[in-house]
C-alpha cells in the first residue's frame, strides 16, 4: 500500500489530514458535544494502525481503579476496537488491520469504529477518570 493510496482514502472519506512523519497521518475530528480528538494512522511492515490518542487524559489516581475496570469490560463488548493505556498514562482507542489485502472499506470500517466509539464513550469515560464520585449510567460498573 503505497501513500498516495491512503491518501486517497482520506480524501474519499472526506477527511483532512496532515503527515507529520512519512508512513503516519493525523485527522481532527469532533464528536456531537463538540470535543475535538485526534486521529492517527500508520502503515506498518504487517499492519495499519489506528489510533484516537488521547481519548482520556491521564486519569487521577483515585479514579484509576474504576475507568480501568469500565474499560477492560467495554474491550470485550466492542467489536473491531480496543483501549489500551499509554507509557504516559493515557487512555487511547485503537485498532489494528492486517495490510496484506487492506482496502477502503476496512479503512472506513475502522474509522466509523473509531469515532463512533469515540463519541458515544469519550465524555462519559473522561468525567469517570476525572470525578472520584461521578457514576456513569453508560459504563459497565
Amino acid at each position: 500500500m503505497s501513500g498516495s493510496t491512503m491518501d486517497g482514502y482520506f480524501e474519499r472519506y472526506g477527511w483532512a489530514v496532515e503527515k507529520p512523519e512519512p508512513g503516519i497521518w493525523r485527522g481532527s475530528f469532533a464528536t456531537h458535544r463538540e470535543d475535538e480528538f485526534d486521529l492517527y494512522v500508520m502503515v506498518g511492515e504487517e499492519w495499519v494502525h489506528f489510533a484516537v490518542s488521547p481519548l482520556v487524559a491521564q486519569p487521577d489516581p483515585a479514579c484509576q481503579g474504576r475507568l480501568f475496570a469500565a474499560l477492560l469490560r467495554l474491550n470485550q463488548q466492542m467489536r473491531l476496537v480496543y483501549f489500551a493505556v499509554d507509557e504516559e498514562g493515557d487512555v487511547n482507542l485503537l485498532a489494528e488491520l492486517p495490510r496484506r489485502g487492506f482496502r477502503y472499506d476496512h479503512f472506513a470500517a475502522a474509522l466509523d469504529a473509531l469515532t463512533g466509539y469515540t463519541d458515544a464513550l469519550a465524555h462519559e469515560l473522561q468525567r469517570t477518570a476525572h470525578e472520584p464520585d461521578y457514576r456513569s449510567p453508560r459504563l459497565p460498573v
